[in-house]
């Protein structure tokens, strides 16, 4: 009998192992690696507050990606990402981490046929990437990044439950996020949540898209962010807006996006000119009712002749405070936006209080290679009439202070361009370099040229 016994459980043991090795077997492996070297100066000169000077620095960076995916039935697929980022040379404990930038389960047909659900860190991103794109915001990175290309970073995922329902060509979904888990108080998280229904045209290659989203702490009146609150008072920021893109004419694309902001926002002194310690339960905090808007136009043409040549153009109005208004408080809150129009001006300025236009174009003169060019004007929503020294809040530039114009709003113009080289099909070479141009916002002391050059190899795999 123990010998029958013990049969049975090697012949149940080797029939359970049979789906494992299959589902291992069925794993698929991918990746890319980017090397850059990369130059950036962006002190604007010798005019820096407590002569804090960022000048040029040179360094080497590797950003590496390994992903696996399993299918593991029919309707249900797992995807694991690791992320490592650093700069050359750099061997502490931070700059070798490994990162997990994606790791979630997809089930198909959740329950109900159309319904599919999605737990775990991954992607999101809607319209343009207005308000939703980058859980720090593309102007910055996780403490793991090295300052020097915080804006380059390549982790845009969110931890996040996704349910879509999809009634082709009608698509809702539905998503919660934690970008950011306190320690402190009860309240003292950064959540998202909210819907977005999208319609997918049968014709005209068009989308129009609809979308409410709410947050809870995420900036204040500054751009600084709010991550420590009371729990009887917290920053909430609500949104909503649509999009609308889609092709006229086989050449021709365009495309407009509107968003309103309402809710209340941490505003940065208390009404006796004091700053609030956002770190101090006892300290009271002054909140005020926000209401701020955001509009964003594009139009982009193909003239389908030789060297595929195409041009563009974008606008961006994000809406800023008057700080003479005591009562409301209207300065767009950026929330998760991942939107750059100029690579410097991304990184100098946080995604608020701007008036932008940029004109774009690229060719290709031959089938490998495609060049590309951009000319950027910026200028302010609303003046800073009490602003002397002007500090970006995070990114690349986050220890600098500028000395600025209060009077003026024209923040200034910046030029890109670039050069790509297809080497193999999954071998790429690119060149990049931005100039940016200050404006009269800043003090002569802080008028020299800004750039940033970076030369890149990029494998996929």
């Amino acid at each position: 009998m123990g010998k029958k016994l013990f049969l049975l459980v090697a012949l149940l043991a080797l029939t359970l192992s049979v789906p494992a090795f299959a589902a291992v077997e069925n794993i698929k492996v991918s990746g890319d690696i980017l090397s850059q070297g990369i130059a950036r100066d962006l002190s604007l000169g010798d005019g820096l507050k407590n002569g804090n000077i960022n000048d040029a620095r040179h360094a080497l960076s590797t950003q590496t990606r390994l992903r696996f995916d399993a299918n593991l039935t029919e309707n249900v697929s797992a995807v694991v990402r690791l992320l490592n980022e650093r700069l050359w040379g750099s061997e502490d404990t931070t700059n070798t981490d490994i990162q997990l930038d994606l790791a979630y389960v997809e089930m198909k047909e959740f329950l109900y046929q159309p319904l599919s659900l999605t737990v775990g860190r991954q992607l999101l991103r809607y319209g343009n990437g207005l308000i939703v794109g980058d859980p720090d915001t593309n102007q910055t990175a996780t403490a793991n990044v090295a300052q020097l290309i915080q804006d380059l970073s390549l982790r845009k995922s969110f931890d996040a439950v996704k349910a879509v329902l999809d009634f082709s060509p009608f698509t809702f979904d539905f998503i919660y996020a934690k970008p950011y888990e306190g320690t402190t108080w009860i309240r003292d998280d950064v959540s998202l949540w909210g819907v977005n229904a999208a319609y997918q045209w049968s014709t005209f290659n068009g989308i129009t898209e609809g979308y409410f989203f709410g947050s809870h702490n995420t900036h204040d009146g500054n751009q600084n962010y709010v991550t420590i609150q009371v729990p009887e008072n917290q920053s909430t920021t609500y949104v909503v807006g649509g999009r609308i893109q889609f092709d006229p004419i086989e050449k021709l694309m365009l495309g407009l996006e509107g968003a309103y902001q309402f809710g209340d926002i941490t505003v940065p002194t208390l009404s006796d000119g004091t700053s609030p310690t956002m770190v101090d339960a006892t300290t009271p905090r002054e909140y005020r009712h926000l209401s701020a808007y955001a509009i964003e136009a594009m139009a982009e043409y193909k003239f389908m002749t030789k060297y595929d040549p195409k041009i563009g153009i974008r606008y961006a109005y994000l809406s800023g405070h008057d700080d003479t208004d005591n009562s409301s408080f209207g300065g767009w809150d950026p929330m998760f936006e991942d939107q750059a129009m100029g690579e410097i001006i991304n990184i100098l300025f946080p995604n608020t209080n701007t008036n932008t236009v940029m004109l774009y174009g690229s060719m290709m003169p031959r089938e490998d290679i495609t060049l590309g060019l951009s000319y950027v004007y910026s200028q302010l929503a609303e003046q800073y009439s009490n602003l002397t020294t002007y500090s970006p809040a995070r990114g690349p530039a986050i220890a600098n202070a500028y000395q600025v114009d209060r009077n003026d709003r024209y923040l200034g113009s910046e030029v890109d361009a670039y050069a790509l080289y297809d080497y193999t099909e999954d071998v790429q070479i690119k060149l990049t370099g931005a100039w940016f141009i200050p404006g009269d916002f800043f003090e002569k002391s802080n008028d020299e040229v800004a750039y940033s050059l970076r030369a890149g190899l990029n494998v996929n795999f």
